[in-house]
């Protein structure tokens, strides 16, 4: 594709960008306890500056030691001695010619008093916080000025460590956020009652930098377009808010959206498009004339190039994308858009950081551990030596190309006409395409690293022997659970990969999809716009081990198109147009109409050759599904693991 716009040169205020990509801020659990940057944070980042970046925000840094840490482990500026950590990272990034703004946070009502010392969260008013149930303590004016003075004091220090530039993080409903919005700001004295009392705290903070730093180094604020709640920030009044920011001389501004009660609008899971939230952007950029950076979970080089050109924003905020592939940017630019490993909307980056774990990617393996398994670590002995894969998932491609680069030579025998295993059924349901381009992508690795692929074919282990390989890999992925209870063999009763695969099609048929995991949600999406849903789950919620946003997204979709979610329930018999069920809490049984029973209980790994070939080899190691039933993150991370030791 011709980009026109999207690696144009172009400035923030006095510092000029060597393209219109810019990484935007993302929580990655990276840095030290104390708040410092890791060394793993450092490369983290110098890895997506090498890769063609124009400008990265880190993660939301806290200004106060004391207060308004929202992660166990989040970057720190609030002293002198967090300086040192920040200009390497400052310098790393450099080093590829790409700038850097640090993001100045205080969480508010949003902070947890656990990392907080047990303190009470502070707020401009005193509203009970419906997700975490706590009310805050209102801030007096004196609390409030010296806020103000420890966002000062950060943007001191930034400049000191290097940094180009900061951004004011007044979205995302943290403090900054919660006295711009009028649904979490009451108060009736000058920091509150009216757009411009309310911004005050935001614009005497700008004052203060510009005080302090001088009016050119750039600040950057970023606002929400809307808060996505009922008495929050609406479009109209981020125009307003907008306007007002642009009056006190900042140099951007950054459009992002959602607040913690409207979570899956802040980070959406992948039943939003891309560019769903446009307008927010598009309409703020025509109210003011400085440049407008915005977010619009964008996954293709092609769709921020087009928003560029619609005059939606100034430079594209790539955030994800740039956790799946830190080559987003040089693998555009080069013409290899069919490399980019791009982000599936899964969550699980997400998921990682809030469970107080590194950053990780479902699929780059290599995210948040590059220090550790980084290409550079990789041992280069395969000397042209064949290894053989059983199995052509996720799984065994990622292992595949880990061993090409170390000089093997990989073959992938394949039982299916097809790549993918149990990632081609994953991709089948509404929403999920973002999987399938995920598959395409490992193919098209595959053929850059000239792996060998054997499709429609067995492996046994005469064939094996014949190939003399130095060891063997198995990923032949997991076998569907099937309950042991009457009429299971019945001919009513159907696997998700028939149904998914469009072996059998159903239409206005009452159905029983048999288990509430993410598997039997999304067959129950692909099933319900043609027929009558009904999803059994035994435990008392559904999608239990999915992300709560996703699994809100998903479940919300459902119940919109008729499909009724009935947990705590267990499959004890499948007669002939019904489904007998044992009701977990009160013993008691029910039956409900099924003309056809989907099972969706998940897979058990397939073993079925473990023993022959541990017997014939001396090199034999399983990954993925064939292992530990898992999710693509655990497939492509065990076959990195495994590919990277072998």
């Amino acid at each position: 594709m011709v980009y026109k716009k999207l690696f144009d040169p172009a400035q923030i205020g006095t510092v000029k960008l060597k393209n219109r990509v810019v990484m935007t801020a993302i929580g990655t659990g990276l840095p030290t306890w104390n708040g410092e940057a890791s060394e793993e944070m450092i490369r983290y980042y110098e890895d997506r500056a090498k890769g063609g970046c124009g400008l990265i925000i880190p993660e939301f840094t806290r200004v106060d030691s004391e207060s308004g840490q929202c992660n166990p482990n989040q970057l720190c500026i609030a002293n002198r001695k967090h300086v040192r950590s920040i200009e390497r990272m400052a310098d790393a990034v450099h080093r590829y010619g790409a700038k850097i703004f640090i993001q100045l946070q205080h969480g508010g009502r949003e902070a947890p008093p656990a990392l907080n010392g047990g303190k009470q969260p502070i707020a401009p008013s005193a509203i009970m916080n419906k997700v975490s149930g706590l009310i805050p303590k209102e801030m007096t004016v004196d609390e409030i000025v010296d806020i103000e003075e420890k966002f000062i004091n950060a943007a001191v220090n930034a400049q000191r460590a290097g940094a180009d530039g900061i951004e004011l993080h007044a979205a995302h409903g943290y403090l900054l956020s919660q006295f711009i919005s009028p649904y979490t700001n009451k108060r009736t004295d000058e920091y509150g009652g009216s757009v411009e009392n309310n911004c005050r705290i935001v614009t005497e903070i700008i004052t203060g930098i510009q005080k302090k730093c001088g009016c050119s180094f750039p600040i950057s604020v970023r606002i929400n377009g809307s808060d996505f709640i009922e008495g929050g920030i609406d479009l109209d009044y981020s125009v307003k808010v907008a306007k007002l920011l642009e009056s006190f001389n900042i140099a951007a501004l950054n459009v992002s959206c959602g607040v913690y009660e409207s979570a899956p609008k802040m980070i959406e899971p992948n039943y939003y498009d891309e560019g769903w939230r446009k307008d927010l952007a598009k309409t703020i950029k025509k109210n003011v004339s400085i440049p407008v950076i915005a977010v619009n979970t964008i996954k293709n080089p092609e769709t921020a190039e087009k928003f560029l050109q619609e005059e939606v924003c100034d430079f594209v905020g790539v955030g994800r994308g740039h956790v799946a592939d830190p080559e987003w940017v040089n693998k555009a630019k080069a013409g290899k858009e069919h490399l980019i490993r791009k982000c599936m909307g899964c969550m699980h980056c997400n998921k990682s950081v809030t469970l107080d774990k590194a950053l990780s990617c479902a699929a780059n393996p290599v995210t948040g551990h590059a220090t550790i398994i980084g290409d550079e670590k990789l041992i280069r002995n395969g000397e042209g030596r064949s290894v053989v894969i059983i199995g052509g998932g996720s799984a065994g491609m990622q292992a595949s190309v880990v061993l090409a680069k170390r000089g093997f030579k990989p073959v992938i025998i394949e039982k299916n006409s097809y790549l993918g295993g149990a990632g081609v059924l994953a991709a089948q349901p509404p929403h999920k395409t973002l999987v399938h381009d995920f598959i395409e992508t490992q193919k098209e690795e595959i053929k850059e690293y000239g792996v060998e692929v054997l499709l429609n074919t067995i492996a046994t282990i005469e064939q094996i022997k014949k190939m003399n390989p130095y060891g063997v890999i198995v990923a032949t992925g997991g076998v569907q659970i099937v309950p042991d209870i009457p009429g299971k063999n019945s001919k009513n009763v159907f696997g998700i990969e028939e149904v998914l695969m469009k072996k059998e099609i159903f239409k206005d048929k009452n159905i029983a999809v048999i288990g509430g995991g993410i598997a039997g949600l999304e067959t129950a999406h692909f099933l319900c716009g043609d027929n009558k849903v009904t999803v059994v789950e035994m435990l008392n919620i559904a999608g239990s081990a999915m992300y709560p946003t996703a699994r809100n997204a998903l479940t919300g979709i459902l119940k919109g198109e008729g499909v009724e979610i009935l947990t705590g329930h267990a499959i004890t018999e499948i007669k002939e147009g019904a489904v007998k069920l044992k009701d977990m809490e009160t013993q008691e049984f029910i039956e409900k109409n099924a003309e056809i029973v989907v099972l969706a209980l998940g897979n058990c790994p397939d073993r079925d050759m473990n023993v022959k070939l541990e017997a014939e080899f001396e090199k034999v190691v399983f990954i993925g599904d064939c292992n530990k039933s898992g999710t693509f993150t655990e497939a492509t991370r065990s076959a990195y693991d495994m590919a990277f030791v072998f």
